[in-house]
């Protein structure tokens, strides 16, 4: 039982670090063009 609730409480943890990888750039790179967007729409 313990062992196998490690290894499930690895595989959560290598998810969430797997999502946040894959999340995080997305996110930034969403911010960075609603910005461009924003500052070409004011000139």
């Amino acid at each position: 039982m313990f062992h196998l609730s490690h290894n499930y409480e690895l595989g959560v943890i290598a998810l969430i670090l797997a999502f946040l990888i894959f999340y995080v750039p997305m996110a930034y790179a969403f911010i960075a063009i609603r910005k461009q967007h924003k500052r070409n729409q004011n000139k």
